[in-house]
């Protein structure tokens, strides 16, 4: 693979200046087989501040050349500093290589959502442990300051966020929407998946047979080429329902406590393997996640 290019080196005074120093007020932690230390964020009580979002920007800009991102963060310049809880990655040099946040939102009817808004992971490092670092880093944060989130949806044109999404969703206990495998639909979970939809993308059209909102992501081009996963299935699906600009909405709606535990567990277990085997082929650490965006 060709190794990602090094960003511009952290602004002086920033949060991460002087790498690998970390800002004041985080957590860091290097998890088990990534080599990658954890830089934690949230909106409140640890926000970024104005030259760390562009040195997050001008690192990932560098680490994803398969995105269009300095596109997207010309259209959506507060997307970090927007972001409720956010976890950052970086390596021992200072240079970020990864980045996921979510956010709480609530329906009509006061449902609690995490909305999974940020996911980007360095080219060089999918398929390693990174994703089940971050992930478990988050619900640990959220946790910490809430709950468990019940209801968990991101918006995406990527199939692969989706089967990770499905990793979890087909555990016994929750649901996942859309589910392209089944010819019937759960009218309950359709109802809930609009409401979902019209509290993360106010005023968008939505197709609630197929999950699809139209016309959302900025830039239209943000991907260079179409992108895929390892199930056909779920590529069809993605290529039939939406276009450039277009974005499937993944939910997965956890009903019992037991099944909030065992995917806690999960991600441990997962980053234990990693320590032992890096780059397995669990649903989990899929080499392609890039972007749930």
């Amino acid at each position: 693979m060709v190794a990602a290019q090094v960003p511009s080196a952290p602004p002086a005074g920033s949060a991460v200046a002087d790498a690998p120093a970390v800002p004041a007020g985080t957590t860091p932690s290097v998890p088990a087989g990534t080599g990658l230390d954890l830089l934690r964020f949230h909106a409140d009580d640890n926000p970024i501040d104005t030259e760390t979002d562009r040195w997050l920007k001008d690192g990932l800009a560098a680490a994803l050349p398969d995105l269009r991102m300095p596109a997207l963060f010309e259209a959506r310049p507060d997307l970090f500093r927007s972001t409720e809880h956010l976890v950052v990655c970086t390596r021992a040099d200072g240079r970020p290589v990864a980045a996921l946040g979510a956010s709480w939102a609530s329906t009509a009817a006061a449902e609690r959502v995490l909305h999974i808004g940020i996911q980007f992971v360095d080219r060089d490092l999918r398929g390693g442990s990174a994703f089940s670092s971050s992930w478990l880093a988050l619900l640990t944060q959220v946790v910490a300051t809430a709950e468990f989130p019940r209801i968990n949806v991101l918006r995406t044109y990527n199939p692969v966020a989706y089967c990770a999404m499905r990793a979890y969703g087909q555990l016994p206990g929750a649901v996942l929407y859309p589910d392209p495998r089944r010819d019937q639909r759960d009218a309950r979970l359709g109802e809930l998946a609009s409401r979902v939809a019209a509290a993360v993308a106010p005023d968008a059209p939505f197709d609630r047979r197929s999950g699809r909102i139209s016309g959302i992501g900025v830039p239209t081009d943000l991907y260079r080429a179409r992108p895929t996963c390892d199930d056909p299935a779920v590529n069809d699906y993605f290529r039939r329902h939406t276009r450039p600009g277009d974005r499937i909405l993944c939910m997965v709606h956890i009903r019992s406590s037991e099944t909030a535990t065992a995917i806690l567990d999960g991600f441990n277990r997962r980053l234990a393997a990693a320590d032992r085997s890096r780059g397995s082929g669990d649903p989990f650490t899929s080499t392609s996640v890039t972007s749930v965006i």
